[in-house]
């Protein structure tokens, strides 16, 4: 009796240990789950990522390898993160990306990434972009990627997956004088617009630099800083100028006549046509020479100034005494 009373009781020990470690367990992992409100499970993801401002989004981690150097930085496997609920977390990012205290960016490595926005940064972009639709998001979005380079309507179509162009136009056109985004052309392109963030510049590859404007070659300026540059190889004829020389040369002389200032680029280009008028010559072998560097001289005046028709047998005299002849059998060669 007693010994079955007492194996009775040593089975029944282990039982409430067992069912109070499990219980026990149990509390303490809801506990923390259901310890988090969503203010402050924003409040925790915003500071992770101000932290961390390259964290992998958690709806781009399946089957996607994390980068080696940030397994622990991303929204699934940090432990800052660890007694979150996974659909709070995902609520908390869609919230705050909607209030724009969040923004998802390409990752350098792969995938996307949480980027942290001030409060103050974040109600600019509120009153900037309030009232606008998610494909004139996705619209500005695309000019966004794009930076200087810029992009043309088809390009849009193809990018934001609207093929609709009177939907891409309207989109367009809102955006142009919500004034977030411009048009401008290309020397390449003709009179075709191409579209750009309205606070950036497009790149001189795009619009010739200063020697183009709105897309259409500025001929007086060229002759003008053309005339400036012979001037300057005329009065240095023996020493002869490098490229950094004509360019000051031209931004002092053209003080109050020309509105902008030439590139070392541009002045090279210039140069280049002096040199292909054949007024000029390098004076040394400048290949691997930085553009400011290379110096040029001016070449002497041809000795003849007569014209190549000049050349032909008997073009600028009488035909006479078998003159005739000999020009029938010089056109016949």
């Amino acid at each position: 009796m007693s010994s079955e009373a007492g194996s009775s009781s040593g089975a029944a020990k282990p039982s409430p240990a067992g069912g109070a470690e499990e219980g026990g367990d149990r509390p303490a992992k809801k506990a923390r789950t259901e310890g988090h409100s969503a203010a402050s499970v924003d409040e925790l993801l915003l500071e992770c990522c101000r932290d961390h401002p390259q964290w992998i989004a958690p709806q781009d981690q399946t089957g996607m390898t994390p980068p080696k150097d940030y397994t622990n930085h991303t929204l699934d496997s940090n432990p800052k993160l660890e007694g979150v609920d996974q659909k709070l977390l995902t609520e908390a990012v869609g919230r705050l990306l909607g209030k724009s205290r969040l923004t998802l960016a390409n990752h350098p490595k792969g995938g996307r990434c949480l980027r942290y926005v001030s409060a103050e940064v974040a109600q600019q972009q509120v009153e900037r972009f309030g009232g606008l639709s998610a494909n004139e998001l996705l619209v500005y979005q695309k000019i966004e990627e794009a930076k200087n380079r810029g992009l043309f309507q088809k390009d849009l179509k193809a990018k934001t997956g609207i093929t609709n162009p009177n939907v891409i136009k309207n989109i367009i056109d809102k955006l142009v004088r919500r004034r977030l985004i411009k048009d401008f052309t290309s020397v390449h392109t003709g009179k075709k617009k191409m579209y750009i963030l309205a606070d950036l510049e497009p790149s001189a590859e795009l619009t010739g630099g200063n020697w183009y404007t709105n897309g259409e070659l500025d001929v007086d300026l060229v002759d003008t800083c053309y005339k400036m540059a012979h001037a300057l190889f005329k009065a240095k004829q023996q020493e002869g100028a490098s490229v950094k020389d004509v360019q000051s040369f031209i931004l002092v002389k053209s003080k109050g006549v020309i509105k902008c200032d030439l590139t070392c680029e541009e002045v090279l280009q210039l140069v280049g046509t002096l040199v292909y008028d054949g007024l000029l010559t390098p004076m040394d072998s400048h290949q691997n020479n930085p553009a400011p560097e290379r110096r040029y001289r001016l070449l002497p005046a041809p000795s003849s100034t007569h014209e190549h028709y000049s050349s032909i047998p008997l073009s600028i005299c009488p035909v006479s005494q078998g003159g005739s002849q000999q020009l029938d059998y010089w056109l016949s060669l």
